[in-house]
């Protein structure tokens, strides 16, 4: 399928583009309401019969990939997705190229000063990173703007040649040690651009040169953002449903087939890992498409997008208030830690604040205060 231009506003008439895609609303707020709840069940890790919930809970320690590795990969996919229909509505207000340009790099600076501040709550010392998810999104989302607008395969092109260098630079440098390129270690070439350009390494081995493979996960979500950005009819929006599921199966066993010689490692943000997690990240985005923008079931995904839409201050409490709540409400809820087991206590406290949270969430959305950059 070769998606219409969708930049000026005569296609827009055309194509009546929905003002927001509620599918991805309620993706978005789906994820944000996981990450208020954190690490809900790693308490069950050794509680009998939810070893595995657990363990999707939090990262792998090197290689492979488990649900919560998705998290940051869905992020930074939900962010390409809405790019065609943020700079389509710009372009046709008579935004010129270099306004919209303009416009992404303050906000990428908006979004790299607040995860620096959100790296700093709570902190004794001021360390500059940029591995948090908000930095790595901001420095993808300025080259990735550079693929808006443009054809899905000139796209699909500009993904592969990002992954295909960086595979290979990654694996032909002078700075590998004797482990290899995929050693969990630091004698790597991020380790070694970190040293150079904030004097240490990140702890857990991450390393910030990962925005630049994960700049094609953010393309991979623009590619899917220009495909439904374009389906007007019914028949096109079940077709791109189908070029959805196809995409992203497809992503998911080339990321597979790879990971035996290029094992798929979130920590350093593997190209076979990108490809992988495009692959997760495309197949959900599917099924809420699906289910909201073609079967139409939308009132059960409402409590979603009420956060999705304020992703910004979910994000934030998640960040900032998680620990306080739970702490701070840990002597009212004491009565029920004997009903609940010390495994399934803490859980009951994430759930609450997940839950409080939303509370807040909705109070904002009944007033129309939304927090963006």
């Amino acid at each position: 399928m070769n998606p219409p231009n969708p930049t000026t506003p005569q296609s827009r008439a055309e194509l009546g583009t929905p003002a927001r895609l509620q599918s991805l609303d309620a993706y978005r707020g789906a994820i944000m309401f996981l990450l208020l709840c954190g690490g809900i069940f790693q308490s069950l890790r050794s509680f009998p019969g939810w070893h595995w919930l657990a363990v999707q809970n939090e990262h792998v320690e090197w290689k492979g990939c488990v649900f919560w590795d998705l998290i940051q990969p869905s992020f930074m996919f939900m962010v390409g997705v809405s790019m065609p229909f943020a700079f389509g509505r710009r372009a046709e207000r008579g935004d010129s190229w270099m306004s919209r340009f303009g416009h992404v790099v303050l906000r990428a600076l908006g979004l790299t000063a607040l995860g620096i501040a959100l790296d700093h709550f709570g902190a004794d010392r001021i360390q500059i990173g940029f591995i948090r998810v908000l930095q790595q999104i901001a420095i993808a989302y300025v080259f990735a703007f550079f693929a808006v607008g443009r054809p899905i395969r000139t796209q699909a092109i500009a993904a592969g040649v990002i992954l295909t260098a960086y595979q290979l630079t990654w694996m032909f440098n002078p700075f590998n040690g004797p482990g290899g390129p995929w050693a969990m270690s630091h004698d790597n070439l991020g380790s070694a651009v970190d040293q150079w350009l904030i004097g240490r390494n990140y702890s857990g081995y991450y390393v910030g040169l990962n925005a630049i493979p994960s700049t094609a996960t953010l393309i991979f979500g623009v590619m899917a953002g220009t495909l439904i950005r374009a389906a007007n009819t019914e028949e096109q929006r079940r077709t791109v449903l189908r070029q959805l599921g196809i995409a992203g199966l497809g992503a998911v066993i080339a990321g597979l087939a790879m990971s035996p010689v290029f094992p798929l490692i979130k920590r350093i943000w593997t190209p076979s890992f990108a490809v992988y997690a495009g692959g997760w990240t495309t197949l959900i985005l599917a099924a809420f498409y699906g289910a909201i923008e073609i079967r139409n079931w939308r009132a059960w995904s409402v409590p979603l997008q009420i956060v999705g839409m304020n992703s910004t201050a979910a994000y934030v409490m998640g960040n900032c208030f998680g620990g306080w709540f739970r702490s701070a409400t840990t002597a009212w809820f004491a009565p029920l830690k004997p009903m609940l087991g010390a495994e399934w206590f803490p859980v009951f406290q994430h759930l609450a604040f997940a839950l409080a949270a939303w509370g807040v969430l909705a109070w904002l959305h009944r007033r129309r205060i939304f927090f963006k950059l």
